[in-house]
């Protein structure tokens, strides 16, 4: 490196000292705030008589929300902080003209700033273990926790400021840099959100609700990190994002030595990212408009109509964001454009050349069958064993896989789109074939047309089995109280504590639940008249409804002359 050379770089990092180092400071003085501060006002609270020491499991429990904001905000002010020079066209003209190749420029820069982000962060880490062991306290987290926190915290500040160098390169606007910066770390979850959420308006039976209820939100960073308090990142997780960092940082480089200096002042750096933009909101609008109505409304005019409206205002606003004017309706051919490939993509998808919406499996080859109106039990089915009310089951007799295989096959046919204002029951299909596939589908189902079909499959023997704790083999511990509650005071006006008593009324509960019609199990279908509270030997409690059906409980009632108690008002 020449003398020249050498000044150049020590007059930058100068200046970035003199007009950025506040970065430093302030992240620094937050992250005092969000960990020292609360330990030592814990300090200043304690009382050993009372032993009110602060239930923190980890670092992350002292102040979640702060820390997260913290971990993503400031990367993105770090990062631009450290282009700004690239987005005012005097200091790009001037700092380009100093003797420093463009490469190391940039990496002094991303160094300089990173070094705004780890220094802090190392100064509140020691800090904080000088709390935990100078301040005489039973803390219920050691050093070793502060350095889980260090090292995680470190990571994801690194990603975010290598991400938010990286898109200060592709634009020319400091304002444009934090908003594009923020809608790339949300970006991945977003699109697939939105995607997921659109799909079943083309594809009948699309289980959207499946695939939303993963591990999706892990994608977005910020969210990624609050979760730390509860699942700490992995090796291989933490391996990942340093790959991810050096590839942003690589390709800051990379596109730096090919970035024109006109380009200071314009909203994207590269002429050919700017088609890319504005296609890309009008594509991401089009998407939310039609999420939108299909969840408002659910017919295809409205649905229709938010896929235009959202994606013209977003085509619309992007191309004045780029042209830095509103005077934009030139442009309408490329919407037109847009419209089309759009109309093509979504007649394809409704189309649906490989068969999705009409597969329904044949008998021979389903092991067993899964009816309810959630996927989570699907995906969880040691849940459906801690339910009450078992809605959602495995089903494995051969005229239950019969039934539901009959009602999927019916719904393909008709393929109802349902009233928001109707009686509707969100029903969920799956299957276990034979050779291990899993294959399942979700349906909005209008309750009236489709009856025959619930009665026939929550009606059978095997589904009310499981439906009601009461009726499953060892489902409960022996019953030790029952409690009947009036309707309306929610009094207790009757309690059965002798074992014989108690025995002749669950056999007579029993019964009813037997009877009881899938209307009522459903639901409206019975006038409510109280509560059964059934107290097991093991101190935990569930309730039954009791209601106009519960014929033999109201017998067995009246002959032990309780029936008048429970009515009285």
């Amino acid at each position: 490196m020449s003398v020249k050379q050498w000044s150049a770089n020590r007059a930058m990092w100068g200046q970035n000292l003199r007009q950025i180092g506040w970065i430093a400071i302030i992240h620094w003085l937050l992250w005092l705030a969000a960990i020292v501060l609360p330990m030592a006002l814990a300090y200043s609270q304690y009382d050993p008589k009372v032993g009110n020491i602060p239930q923190w499991y980890s670092v992350y429990d002292i102040a979640n929300g702060m820390e997260a904001l913290c971990a993503w905000l400031v990367p993105i002010l770090a990062a631009a902080g450290v282009v700004r020079y690239m987005h005012e066209k005097r200091s790009a003209d001037f700092i380009h003209s100093l003797p420093i190749r463009r490469t190391e420029l940039l990496a002094g820069q991303m160094l300089i700033g990173w070094l705004f982000l780890a220094v802090p962060l190392v100064l509140t880490a020691l800090v904080a273990i000088g709390c935990l062991y100078g301040l005489d306290l039973p803390w219920p987290i050691g050093a070793g926790d502060v350095g889980r926190w260090l090292g995680e915290t470190l990571v994801v500040e690194t990603v975010i400021f290598a991400l938010g160098v990286m898109v200060g390169v592709l634009v020319g606007q400091s304002i444009v840099h934090i908003v594009l910066t923020n809608i790339a770390l949300f970006f991945p979850t977003g699109i697939m959100v939105l995607l997921f959420s659109n799909l079943p308006l083309w594809l009948y039976g699309f289980p959207d609700g499946y695939y939303l209820s993963g591990n999706l939100m892990d994608w977005a960073l910020p969210i990624r990190y609050a979760m730390l308090t509860d699942q700490a990142m992995s090796a291989g997780e933490i391996g990942m994002l340093l790959l991810l960092s050096l590839l942003f940082f690589s390709l800051s480089i990379w596109l730096y030595e090919r970035r024109p200096t006109e380009a200071a002042g314009q909203a994207l750096a590269f002429s050919v990212l700017r088609p890319l933009f504005v296609y890309g909101v009008a594509f991401c609008m089009c998407l939310t408009g039609g999420f939108y109505f299909g969840q408002v409304q659910r017919q295809w005019g409205w649905i229709l109509f938010g896929y235009v409206a959202f994606s013209l205002i977003g085509y619309a606003v992007a191309q004045m964001v780029v042209m830095k004017t509103w005077r934009v309706f030139h442009k309408w051919k490329g919407y037109i454009a847009f419209a089309a490939v759009m109309s093509v993509l979504f007649l394809t998808v409704r189309l649906d050349p490989v068969g999705y919406v009409r597969h329904v499996p044949n008998l021979s080859d389903i092991e067993k069958v899964y009816f309810g109106q959630s996927v989570m039990n699907w995906q969880n089915p040691n849940l459906m064993e801690r339910e009450f009310e078992a809605f959602d089951q495995f089903l494995r007799t051969k005229d239950n896989i019969k039934a539901v295989r009959a009602l999927h096959a019916q719904l393909v046919h008709d393929q109802p789109l349902p009233s928001r204002f109707g009686n509707v029951r969100p029903i969920v299909i799956g299957y276990v074939l034979k050779d291990g596939t899993r294959l399942l589908r979700r349906y909005e189902v209008p309750i009236e047309p489709y009856m025959l079909y619930f009665q026939r499959i929550m009606g059978s023997k095997e589904y009310k089995q499981q439906y009601y704790l009461l009726l499953r083999p060892s489902g409960y511990a022996p019953i030790r109280q029952v409690t009947i509650r009036n309707v309306e005071t929610g009094r207790a006006e009757v309690v059965l504590a002798d074992p014989k008593e108690i025995e002749s009324f669950v056999q007579a509960l029993k019964q009813d639940l037997w009877n009881e019609p899938v209307e009522d199990i459903i639901g409206g279908g019975s006038t409510w008249q109280g509560d059964i509270e059934l107290l097991q030997s093991d101190g935990d409690s569930f309730t039954v409804p009791l209601s106009s059906h519960s014929t033999h409980v109201r017998e067995w009632l009246q002959q032990q002359h309780h029936w008048e108690q429970i009515q009285k008002r």
